[in-house]
């Protein structure tokens, strides 16, 4: 592993927020990523981890700009989704695990990182040590978030930042969502953007690969436990989320 200590005179902050403003400049903007229209794209959880059978798998509608989605629950007659800030799921009384408020934003999150990171609540500090992975050396740059900004404040994220690109090649994280972690965050996890694929002129993720690590060494990884293709990923300008509909579907239902 490399050491390198901040600069002189420019605080951590500082570079940390540089850096990441370089990252979304080399992934292809944020005038783009906003800019062309719905993104749609199926993103296929397998918890390996957790038995073959252990998949979250929907085609979803984003609109990047607003972060307003809906899914659509693969093999299923069942959407759910997330508009202005609220959860709701069709049929209202469907059932679906993770909980639909939880799930509805947590894969653009990681499909759309660095973007994402372009938020007012969001605080930057790059860290003093690079990280090695896979044989190449990395920036890391910590995003914590203010205490009121949305449902799970204290999570945290480290992003990789290849020095010589700006481009991001993963970010560890840790969700302490109370919907899905009720008993405090657990261990860190890492996941990659792997196959960087060329989308309307932006540079997301063809897979990810998420591994499990440990609290005492978050820098080392335990073991691999899930795989995630990302299929399908195209823009729509003519598409929009239909305001209507998601607003009386979350206005039926209690996720």
């Amino acid at each position: 592993m490399l050491l390198l200590l901040a600069g002189c005179g420019v605080s951590a902050g500082h570079q940390g927020r540089t850096l990441v403003i370089d990252s979304i400049a080399a992934h292809g903007g944020l005038e783009r990523w906003n800019g062309s229209g719905q993104l749609q794209f199926r993103w296929v959880y397998h918890m390996t981890d957790r038995g073959p059978k252990a998949v979250v798998d929907t085609v979803q509608t984003v609109s990047p700009r607003t972060m307003d989605v809906v899914h659509e629950v693969t093999g299923r007659d069942v959407r759910f989704g997330m508009y202005r800030g609220e959860a709701w799921i069709l049929p209202a009384d469907a059932e679906f695990t993770p909980s639909p408020r939880f799930w509805a934003q947590t894969p653009i999150y990681f499909l759309g990182i660095p973007f994402v990171f372009d938020d007012a609540n969001a605080r930057f500090e790059q860290l003093e040590e690079d990280l090695e992975f896979e044989g190449k050396a990395y920036r890391q740059v910590k995003v914590t978030f203010a205490q009121d900004a949305g449902d799970s404040p204290d999570d945290y994220y480290v992003l990789l930042i290849d020095p010589q690109t700006k481009l991001t090649r993963g970010a560890y994280y840790t969700v302490a969502n109370p919907l899905v972690a009720p008993d405090g965050p657990g261990p860190p996890k890492f996941i990659t953007l792997d196959d960087l694929q060329d989308v309307n002129g932006l540079k997301l993720a063809g897979s990810h690969r998420t591994f499990a690590m440990e609290w005492h060494d978050p820098l080392k990884r335990v073991h691999h436990c899930a795989t995630i293709p990302v299929i399908g990923k195209e823009f729509h300008r003519g598409r929009r989320i239909d305001e209507q509909e998601e607003e009386a579907a979350y206005a039926a239902a209690d996720c």
